[in-house]
């Protein structure tokens, strides 16, 4: 129990803001029971919310809820910190952009490794331009991608000199 108060303390850290300061912790930890009653009655029903989810969990997602805690605390207070900030900027999207961003999620979790190691070179490449000539070249994609199938066809073969 003392475990799954910890990891939901966790995850409720990831969720609100305020909870987890990104400064150095006490030399002591409080306890489990300590850590409770200092939450305000929001966070105290926050976390009981979290545990009613986490209950109905089947055992494939707690296992990958906890592979992805431990893998979160892992990480240095600053990458951790940047999750966060991710975290909340992804809650005050408007629930349209929401989805969108789940589907791209989605997207690039069914692809094939070797097309995301692609992507993820080219996306190093495209931040090592200026912003000037990533402004250019996300224009020139712009451009390309208002041809129609025919056209793009056409101007890769005047390109190859075909």
């Amino acid at each position: 129990m003392t475990r799954l108060i910890h990891t939901l303390a966790l995850a409720l850290c990831l969720a609100l803001p305020g909870i987890a300061a990104a400064e150095e912790p006490a030399a002591a930890e409080p306890s489990p029971e300590q850590a409770w009653q200092a939450m305000t009655p929001e966070q105290q029903q926050a976390l009981m919310d979290a545990q009613a989810r986490y209950e109905a969990m089947d055992p494939e997602q707690r296992a990958r809820l906890q592979a992805n805690l431990d893998a979160f605390q892992r990480l240095s207070a600053a990458e951790q910190a940047m999750i966060r900030d991710n975290f909340q900027r992804f809650q005050a999207m408007d629930t349209q952009r929401q989805e969108a961003m789940r589907r791209a999620w989605q997207r690039w979790e069914r692809m094939p490794a070797a097309e995301q190691e692609r992507l993820r070179r080219n996306y190093e490449i495209l931040m090592r331009l200026s912003p000037e000539e990533r402004e250019a070249l996300v224009g020139r994609l712009r451009s390309w991608n208002e041809l129609s199938p025919a056209q793009q066809e056409l101007l890769r073969r005047k390109l190859a000199g075909e």
